[in-house]
């Protein structure tokens, strides 16, 4: 996706989020804040969306010196979600349907999101995923994928959401599915690091790899080779979160599964649903 104007402020108010959490000192906040103008005011705006905010993000560790100013964060809603991971699981268990309930808890999870906002009631966005209808609800077609030794790549989001995500890779386990799960290969925001996945125990349910690069969503001409021979290889792709279908929304070729809860209405207009819907995409070519 290319960037609209609307985005121009919102990447402004994340780099100060980014800043404030970067560092105490008044001077370099301000001297992060201003680069990151600069450049979005010599940016051409035709660029994509992922590449301004991954260079938005660069300057503010760079300028700061922090090279992760989401860790605590991160840190704090790894624990949150692994304090309900057993209440998710038993929901899981009860459930007429164990997929959907796993899909509609994984989409949840994509509420940890510290873009949009850097304060989530977890427990509150399972309890509004579980009673609410998706907007767009493709399980039918995601069902069908779901055939035994399907190769799946499942394109992570946010850390503590890899617990969420872990739900439903224990529920694809039962089809016999051949799973790699990918990460940021290095900090983003509060993207998921192999870190991250390892707390969560991933590497119990699926192969863990990384992009290789700290880029926000994909951009495949930074990618590791490992990861792009993945995505060549595997034709049915779990896509989690906005960052990555921002990246992804044009790609030819594949099964590309879309699971994400709409926090932007430039995103909300191109996927067809309004902000705060839950999403579950399918989209081929």
């Amino acid at each position: 996706m290319k960037v609209h104007l609307e985005c121009i402020p919102c990447f402004l108010r994340q780099a100060l989020e980014a800043v404030k959490m970067s560092t105490n000192n008044g001077k370099i906040r301000e001297k992060a804040l201003r680069k990151v103008a600069t450049y979005l005011s010599q940016v051409k705006w035709t660029t994509d969306i992922p590449r301004i905010g991954t260079e938005v993000h660069r300057i503010v560790k760079k300028v700061t010196g922090n090279s992760d100013p989401y860790r605590q964060l991160k840190n704090k809603y790894n624990k949150l979600a692994a304090q309900l991971y057993p209440r998710l699981k038993l929901m899981v268990k009860n459930s007429s349907d164990p997929l959907f309930t796993a899909l509609k808890i994984a989409i949840a999870g994509n509420a940890i999101d510290f873009g949009p906002k850097a304060e989530i009631d977890l427990e509150k966005e399972v309890k509004n995923a579980l009673t609410s209808k998706l907007a767009i609800n493709h399980i039918e077609s995601f069902r069908r994928e779901l055939k035994p030794e399907t190769d799946l790549l499942y394109l992570a989001d946010n850390s503590g959401e890899t617990f969420f995500d872990r739900i439903l890779l224990e529920e694809l386990k039962k089809f016999k599915a051949r799973i790699v799960y990918v990460v940021k290969g290095g900090p983003i925001l509060n993207d998921a690091t192999i870190d991250d996945a390892k707390i969560a125990e991933i590497d119990r349910v699926a192969d863990i790899i990384s992009t290789g690069t700290d880029c926000a969503g994909i951009i495949f001409d930074e990618c590791s080779e490992e990861f792009l021979k993945a995505f060549e290889k595997t034709n049915v792709i779990i896509s989690k979160g906005q960052g990555n279908y921002e990246s992804l929304s044009e790609v030819k070729g594949k099964k590309i599964f879309f699971l994400l809860k709409v926090k932007c209405p430039i995103v909300g207009e191109k996927i067809g649903a309004t902000v705060g819907s839950m999403v579950l995409k399918a989209v081929s070519s």
